[in-house]
């Protein structure tokens, strides 16, 4: 079981390392009133285009949550902290900014978002929260490559479900560690299927020849109804595991 710590721990970031970042997205007013002025100006009008409530309001407290994290490894106000995107629309930190290189990926699910920092290289974390109505037999057939499928529909039935979500959240990951997102159909590649740890297995239909390492995220036992999964083009050697509150 990972070691989660809290924000006032020690939160230096070796060339080697990934920092992942736990929150819960279902806060009060008061914290939400607090989280806001965080955002940038294209964050709050953003906010404003929500149709419900609990969307505008996971927006705030995610995008909030960034801010504040962020602003741990930048000399720079939580406030003050700007993004441009590149093509994909994957957001970076600006360079006047972000000295020590840092790179990040963010994911929320249900009332819960994690967030990935590391130095100089590439990341995708993705989280998911099992929904109890979801038709995942229908998006397995529809999304998972012929292997993903044999293998998740040879194990028990009772583990199905589960493993589902494990893999779905390896090929999200996948997905955003490249940079390509949505842009890459979840079936042009193959990651590993539970029991099996965590692993990107190959290209069925990409040129992309790069490294990538993958890790399911162990989350505490209060989350069991979600899964997280970490990609990145590097062969980081330490996570270390941070509840923000």
């Amino acid at each position: 079981m990972n070691t989660w710590y809290g924000q006032d721990s020690d939160k230096t970031l070796a060339d080697n390392e990934v920092h992942i970042w736990l929150n819960y997205l279902n806060l009060h007013q008061a914290k939400l009133k607090h989280l806001y002025p965080l955002l940038s100006d294209a964050e709050k009008a953003r906010s404003e285009q929500f149709k419900f409530f609990k969307h505008r309001k996971n927006f705030i407290a995610s995008h909030g949550f960034l801010h504040a994290v962020l602003a741990y490894y930048l000399d720079t106000p939580a406030e003050d902290i700007e993004f441009t995107h590149k093509d994909n629309g994957k957001p970076y930190l600006l360079d006047k900014q972000n000295p020590q290189q840092l790179q990040f990926n963010m994911s929320h699910s249900g009332n819960m978002a994690i967030l990935a920092i590391c130095r100089n290289q590439s990341i995708g974390i993705d989280i998911e929260h099992m929904e109890r109505k979801a038709d995942w037999q229908g998006i397995s057939k529809r999304f998972f490559t012929a292997n993903e499928q044999q293998a998740l529909y040879k194990l028990p039935e009772e583990q199905q479900k589960d493993a589902f979500y494990q893999v779905w959240t390896r090929k999200e990951a996948h997905m955003k560690v490249t940079g390509e997102g949505l842009r890459l159909p979840p079936t042009h590649f193959e990651v590993s299927v539970p029991p099996t740890d965590a692993a990107f297995i190959a290209n069925i239909k990409s040129a992309d020849n790069n490294f990538y390492k993958m890790q399911d995220i162990s989350l505490p036992d209060m989350y069991q109804d979600y899964h997280a999964c970490l990609s990145a083009n590097f062969d980081f050697s330490r996570l270390t595991y941070y509840i923000y509150a």
